[in-house]
């Protein structure tokens, strides 16, 4: 029996950013990647806890966004699976997701719902 989990985040979804060059030749990622994950990861972890998911995972994602079409989907999408991978939602890591399915719509109530299925075995869709 498959195994659902959601969590929705208010406001911006903010997409993964290029990593920034330091002066000195250091790499870091961008202040507001790095708190828009760390949301997540904290809505994952206000819901669920320490759970980590194992096995073949399928995702959904659904941006609403005042920047439509300013934002690269997979960039979204990837903030989003960097910030379930901070709060160790993944038992091995998001290799674990084998499927992945990512909308955005725009909208005034601006949010990101974040749904995964646990399933036992992974089968080709039809």
């Amino acid at each position: 029996m498959a195994e659902n989990y959601d969590v929705t985040i208010l406001g911006r979804p903010v997409p993964k950013a290029r990593p920034r060059m330091t002066r000195n030749g250091g790499v870091y990622t961008p202040k507001t990647t790095v708190d828009f994950e760390k949301l997540i990861g904290n809505a994952w972890f206000d819901k669920y806890g320490e759970t980590k998911l194992e096995g073949m995972i399928k995702v959904w994602i659904y941006f609403c966004t005042d920047r439509h079409g300013k934002q690269d989907i997979d960039n979204l999408a990837k903030s989003v699976l960097d910030g379930l991978q901070r709060a160790n939602c993944f038992a091995t890591g998001d290799e674990q997701v084998y499927e992945l399915t990512a909308s955005k719509y725009p909208g005034d109530t601006l949010s990101t719902l974040v749904c995964l299925r646990v399933v036992e075995e992974y089968a080709l869709p039809d």
